[in-house]
């Protein structure tokens, strides 16, 4: 018989300590680069308000060539300015899985990429990518001009197609372009159906009435609404504001007021031809007067249905996400279902020590849908009742029929400082065996009283539906920090907020996830980065 030692007892510190190592999240290792140095560094627009931070990046979303992972293709704002917009979109295509990019400036789309005439827009804004089975690439942004007087100037929504997978891209089309100083289109997404490349879908929200250039509505204001500096209209600061009215008023039981009447309805359009021609686009679903949507986001179900979900901010009763359907490939919608309520702070996200705003995904949220077992997932962030924002989940299997309650699922640790608890702009994705992912960014490395610093990390979270249930907060673990090392928040550009996105891209390829994400890096610098979720 062989013997061996007894182990040694360790003292109860050390136990201790040896189970909190245990417990450490894993590393994905080093971001990989994908932005570049600017190509606008040259482009001078006179005029133009606010300030420009060149090589500010923000804003990244990714897409997955839905029956090859090794094709992706990213898009995100170049150059942002303080008070909205950037100097163009720059896109990046890989061949190779997300080891190396190629950088594309998205071209004609406004004066900085080389349009003219009726594109010669100023800024460009929200950029959003998709690519169909016969690996046609889509990239839709936003563009507009300067402010009229004190109201928006000429914008558009447009999108711009690739044959080659984004190496090259065309010319752009315009899906809806307005003139009216009182309209203003905001907040677009688009979604190709990964069946049937005939169809692509393209959905945003568009203020209407009494919508100044501040980002206000009407003379003064609803309810006290604010938005973004210098003369640039900001429609995620209006839905933002309109939320925190409501919450103001409730608090202190008063209704709130409107000073005008103001509309944010949905619009749709689509291609059936794999984006030769784009149907008009045509309001699929409206809130009402003083009411708006935002985060419009199309998801096509296996049996070809197409479920657009948005936040529903209305004049009165609680703000919700909901979703309008269709069976018959967007031809038309049915009535509206709700989903989830959203419950925010007051402040939305701030830094710990200097208590400086930073821009979040606050009233937005991104959807998830599982081609294995068909069930479809949100992620938001709330409050969960903890009084500061949080990372919320919630699911259906049923398609959208019923959904569970919310869960704050973050691991964020606890903390005496509760801004050290937040965590904010949550992304979700599902791999090829159906493991839900989330990703955000929180707080919890950042030393206290370290005013010179609020050091941020991006971290990542699963479960296993086959394993436990994910309706349960405590389902959630195997937590992956993506950030190889914490960056500066405080670096970050100022844009109604420390800005490194409304959002951030995640992609399943299948057998693994890869987040495309946004750090600071320099002051008033950033850099979109990527890394693979294990």
């Amino acid at each position: 018989m062989t013997c061996f030692p007894r182990p040694l007892a360790l003292p109860a510190a050390l136990s201790a300590l040896v189970l909190a190592a245990a417990s450490l999240p894993a590393s994905a290792g080093t971001p990989a680069p994908v932005s570049g140095p600017s190509p606008f560094a040259a482009c001078k627009i006179r005029g133009e308000k606010g300030k420009n931070y060149l090589n500010a990046v923000v804003e990244p979303w990714v897409d997955v060539h839905p029956t090859d992972s090794t094709r992706l293709v990213a898009a995100w704002q170049q150059d942002r300015w303080s008070n909205g917009g950037s100097r163009g979109i720059v896109s990046a295509n890989s061949t190779d899985g997300g080891a190396n990019w190629t950088r594309v400036v998205v071209p004609g789309i406004n004066k900085c990429s080389g349009g003219t005439g009726d594109f010669a827009y100023n800024r460009a804004s929200d950029p959003w990518t998709a690519i169909s089975p016969n690996g046609n690439a889509y990239v839709m942004s936003l563009t507009f001009t300067d402010p009229v007087g004190n109201k928006p100037g000429v914008n558009a929504m447009l999108v711009n197609r690739s044959t080659d997978g984004g190496a090259t891209w065309g010319n752009p089309t315009v899906l809806r372009r307005d003139t009216d100083p009182t309209i203003f289109n905001d907040k677009n997404a688009i979604t190709a159906d990964p069946a049937d490349s005939r169809y692509v879908y393209a959905v945003w929200d568009q203020l209407k009435g009494g919508v100044d250039a501040d980002g206000g509505e009407g003379a003064g204001g609803a309810a006290g609404v604010a938005g973004a500096p210098d003369g640039y209209p900001d429609g995620v600061v209006i839905a933002r504001e309109r939320l925190r009215a409501k919450m103001a008023a409730k608090a202190s039981g008063m209704t709130p007021a409107t000073s005008a009447s103001t509309f944010g309805p949905t619009f749709f359009t689509r291609t059936i031809d794999s984006g030769q021609t784009w149907e008009t686009a045509r309001i699929i679903y409206d809130p009402g007067a003083n009411a708006q949507t935002i985060a419009n986001q199309a998801v096509v179900l296996n049996n070809g249905d197409v479920l657009v979900f948005f936040t529903d901010i209305p004049e009165t009763g609680p703000v919700k996400i909901r979703y309008v359907k269709s069976t018959d490939h967007g031809a038309s919608f049915g009535a509206p279902v709700d989903a989830a309520a959203i419950n925010g702070s007051l402040t939305g996200t701030i830094t710990p020590d200097r208590k400086k705003s930073v821009r979040d995904g606050s009233i937005l949220f991104d959807v998830a849908y599982d081609r294995n077992s068909g069930r479809l997932y949100l992620t938001w962030q709330d409050t969960g009742g903890g009084g500061v924002e949080r990372v919320a989940f919630a699911m259906s299997s049923n398609s959208g029929a019923s959904w569970s309650p919310p869960a704050i699922v973050n691991k964020t640790p606890p903390s005496p400082d509760k801004y050290r608890t937040q965590a904010f702009v949550p992304s979700i994705a599902v791999d090829g065996n159906s493991r839900v992912v989330i990703t955000y960014y929180d707080f919890r490395n950042d030393p206290p009283r370290s005013r010179s610093k609020e050091l941020a990390d991006y971290w990542a979270i699963s479960c296993m539906p086959s394993e436990a249930d994910c309706r349960s907060a405590g389902s959630w673990g195997n937590e992956t920090r993506l950030t190889s090392t914490s960056f500066n928040m405080l670096n970050a550009p100022y844009a109604n907020g420390l800005f490194v996105g409304d959002y951030q891209g995640l992609v399943s390829q299948p057998a693994r996830l890869r987040a495309v994400f946004g750090i600071a890096t320099k002051l008033n610098k950033t850099s979109i980065v990527t890394s693979v979720v294990p």
